[in-house]
């Protein structure tokens, strides 16, 4: 009797996710070594991986919504050349981040495979997708990822931080060689704060160019680094916690000569409320009651998240 073999094909498939991020202090001067508080957050970024036996790659990148709005199909070659160039700003982008990573490891190249990259958020909300991805690539391919991030977008790399992070964090840039410290910030009152998306995206790049370095006095260094700890000690009374916030926006207003986002906005507030990452771009941290999530959404503002809902 002749028995029919059939031929098993075992598909390598790796899988990664990083966190999305909030910026809660210290933005601005975050690069210049002041410790800032962030947070990372349950909405992630995924990357699945599946290896060839080829030499051919696919990219595909889903927003959170399942739509594709990103996709790829080369080769290893070509993928991984450097005297490729490309119009198409993701793929040069992506094309420079794989380089970078291979670098940093001292690998050649890879075999084919096929990546896969799905949201949990929305890719234009400010949340991280940049930050996730060098994240996810640092993972997969075993480079450092503040190097990745470094030479590849620049920043501070807070952002990276928070993607592996399991709780709050303070993130100190200290000259492109990060401390992270995870720390224990869980509100009493996060029932009464919330974060508003705006829709203002804000470039990163763009947004560091609006700090004035002369004006980060020695008295306001202090009074920045100081900021973390004296949050979490003001999570406990929302009247200390209005007055942490007020005045962090003070000293940045000063630093980069805009007002802060209350006073050009929302002046009848009555909570308080922080720009989270660079001023005029997508989300900011309000306080007060479930009434005053109305006052948002009456603007026009509707798209609110709550912290049990965000917040790892």
């Amino acid at each position: 009797m002749i028995k029919e073999l059939k031929q098993v094909i075992v598909v390598q498939k790796k899988k990664f996710k990083a966190h999305g991020k909030f910026l809660i202090t210290g933005e601005y001067a975050v690069l210049n070594n002041v410790p800032a508080l962030a947070m990372p957050l349950k909405l992630n970024q995924y990357l699945e991986i599946s290896y060839r036996d080829d030499q051919e790659i696919t990219w595909k990148s889903y927003n959170n919504d399942g739509v594709l709005w990103y996709q790829l199909a080369t080769n290893v070659k070509d993928l991984y050349s450097n005297r490729i160039r490309c119009s198409h700003p993701v793929t040069s982008k992506l094309r420079e981040v794989l380089n970078t990573a291979l670098e940093l490891t001292a690998k050649d190249s890879l075999r084919g495979f096929d990546a896969v990259m799905t949201l949990d958020f929305d890719r234009h909300s400010g949340m991280g997708t940049s930050s996730t991805l060098i994240s996810l690539v640092s993972q997969w391919l075993g480079c450092d990822p503040y190097q990745l991030q470094f030479k590849c977008f620049g920043g501070s790399g807070y952002d990276v931080a928070c993607a592996t992070a399991d709780r709050a964090l303070v993130y100190n840039y200290n000259n492109a060689l990060p401390l992270v410290e995870e720390v224990h910030f869980e509100p009493i009152i996060k029932d009464q704060i919330f974060f508003v998306y705006l829709n203002r995206k804000q470039d990163s790049r763009d947004s560091i160019g609006m700090f004035i370095q002369e004006k980060l006095t020695d008295e306001l260094r202090e009074e920045l680094s100081n900021m973390p700890k004296g949050l979490i000690r003001a999570s406990t009374d929302l009247s200390q916690f209005n007055k942490v916030l007020e005045r962090h926006e003070e000293i940045i207003s000063i630093v980069i000569g805009l007002e802060p986002i209350k006073s050009q906005f929302f002046k009848d507030y009555e909570g308080a409320i922080k720009s989270l990452g660079g001023w005029g771009g997508d989300f900011i941290m309000a306080t007060g009651d479930l009434a005053a999530r109305d006052y948002f959404k009456n603007k026009g503002y509707d798209k609110i998240f709550e912290w049990d809902a965000v917040v790892v």
